[in-house]
């Protein structure tokens, strides 16, 4: 059953509108330009007090290594934050990234990669992909749990697949929070997930698709949509999902291509749960981060 809190938060937020907002003809555009200029949000006040904080750049894209000064382990999460691949790290995304670290004694990499529509998906892997390298050349990839929510699960996605391609060192875990994984919502399952869905419409995860790909670009094909791109030999997978969420759809058929390869991957579906509801301050975001916890404290099989 759902919770009182997790039912109250999400009234709160379709009573907001913001979903019908952002589908009106211009409003998505002025709300992404007002916070590109507003820029990233900054390291939560837990996180600069409790953790030494190196803040550098690859290609004048801000990246933060974040060191817990005390009871540090050796596991490294490289964490890539949600947004549709258009919005800024926000807040919410650093208090995650703080529970993480309360809980695991980890190191955390944070890069803050380029933004459509100014820039498109091959100069945000760039950044991403020499980030990757650097936190492998700091901490060796078998420390390394590659994970992100939304958009930031997508790319989670999208770069072990593209190491793999490379013939590159790939992580140790997958953890991907209500990953956003096809531009194209080709699912007919989401007409009627949208209806139950109160933050993400069809029509808003297509737009974010034609900013994220180049002029004339198939959105259908990886890497702009993961979800087209065989996953077996990548590592074990830890998935999120709610019941309720119009991306519940690219988990599921996520699940179904794993399942057809023989690859490693364990979907959990939230009931009555909405998009990435796992960073949220509800009883079942903390239900899943001891699940999250869980999976990284296990030893690879």
């Amino acid at each position: 059953m759902i919770s009182l809190r997790a039912r109250l938060l999400f009234s709160i937020v379709r009573m907001s509108g913001l979903k019908r907002y952002l589908l009106r003809p211009g409003k998505a555009e002025k709300y992404t330009a007002r916070d590109h200029a507003r820029g990233p949000a900054s390291p939560v006040r837990w996180l600069r007090k409790h953790c030494d904080i190196e803040k550098t750049e690859i290609d004048g894209q801000p990246l933060f290594r974040l060191n817990p000064k005390e009871n540090a382990s050796a596991l490294h999460i490289f964490y890539l934050h949600g947004g549709g691949y258009a919005f800024n790290i926000v807040s919410l995304h650093w208090h995650f990234i703080e529970k993480l670290i309360r809980k695991t004694g980890a190191s955390v990499t944070v890069p803050i990669y380029p933004l459509s529509p100014e820039n498109k998906w091959d100069s945000s892997y760039a950044m991403v992909m020499e980030a990757f390298e650097q936190a492998v050349s700091r901490h060796g990839a078998e420390n390394i749990v590659v994970m992100g929510d939304s958009a930031g699960g997508g790319f989670s996605l999208g770069l072990s697949q593209m190491l793999r391609n490379q013939g590159k060192t790939l992580p140790s875990k997958l953890v991907l929070l209500s990953p956003y994984l096809d531009q194209t919502a080709a699912d007919p399952k989401q007409v009627a997930l949208e209806k139950t869905d109160i933050l993400i419409s069809i029509e808003g995860i297509r737009r974010l698709g034609t900013w994220w790909a180049r002029e004339g670009e198939d959105p259908a094909v990886f890497p702009v949509s993961p979800l087209f791109e065989p996953v077996d030999r990548l590592p074990p997978m830890l998935v999120f999902a709610g019941s309720d969420e119009v991306l519940l759809s690219d988990s599921l058929r996520l699940k179904q291509k794993g399942d057809d390869s023989d690859a490693r991957i364990e979907l959990r579906i939230y009931d009555r749960m909405q998009h990435v509801w796992m960073l949220l301050p509800i009883p079942e975001a903390k239900k899943a981060l001891a699940e999250i916890i869980d999976f990284l404290a296990a030893s690879k099989s």
